[in-house]
């Protein structure tokens, strides 16, 4: 009976062990998500779109991979500004066209120069995580730096695509020049 509990007991400890490093990225992936969503949430309240195309409501087009797409699940059916936000994913550049906000995952199948001509055309906020997004066209890209998530403002970028973005929401980026 002995041998049988301390087998038992070490296939259990075994099993714990192989998930726990699952386990934990799983926690990890879901706090960055949670973070990642309430920021593009915040950016949100310190924008206004052009009076000719104000929008009804909003939609978060997330585009991504198809493998890891970001969960921005926690502010799906949120009203900022009086109006509901929605999320959606995008695949195609008709997709690009009915959203208010854009975010680009790493890996993305659509080059970025495709959804910078789109979102210019169509006063699209376009935030993401890649390397260098704002000065290569992006308006605004989160930086993780030392456990906090900071971020770049293309100032430029969001003129072109006809958007006002808050002076308060200025004062705590870094702004950049790009494309």
């Amino acid at each position: 009976m002995k041998n049988i509990n301390k087998n038992t007991v070490f296939l259990l400890v075994l099993v714990l062990l192989m998930q726990a490093p699952t386990m934990a990225s799983n926690t990890a992936g879901n706090t960055q998500d949670l973070i990642r969503a309430a920021m593009v949430y915040n950016f949100c309240k310190f924008v206004q779109w052009p009076a000719e195309e104000a929008p009804n409501h909003l939609v978060l087009g997330v585009m991504s991979d198809g493998f890891e797409i970001p969960d921005f699940s926690s502010i799906d059916g949120k009203s900022v500004q009086n109006l509901p936000l929605e999320v959606r994913t995008v695949s195609s550049r008709k997709d690009l066209a009915e959203c208010n906000l854009l975010y680009i995952a790493e890996g993305q199948t659509m080059p970025l120069q495709d959804a910078f001509a789109v979102s210019r055309n169509e006063s699209i906020l376009t935030i993401s995580e890649i390397d260098d997004f704002c000065t290569r066209g992006g308006i605004i890209q989160m930086v993780p730096r030392r456990g906090k998530m900071r971020f770049f403002i293309n100032l430029k970028a969001a003129d072109d695509a006809g958007l006002t973005l808050s002076s308060q929401l200025l004062n705590m980026a870094k702004i950049v020049e790009g494309d």
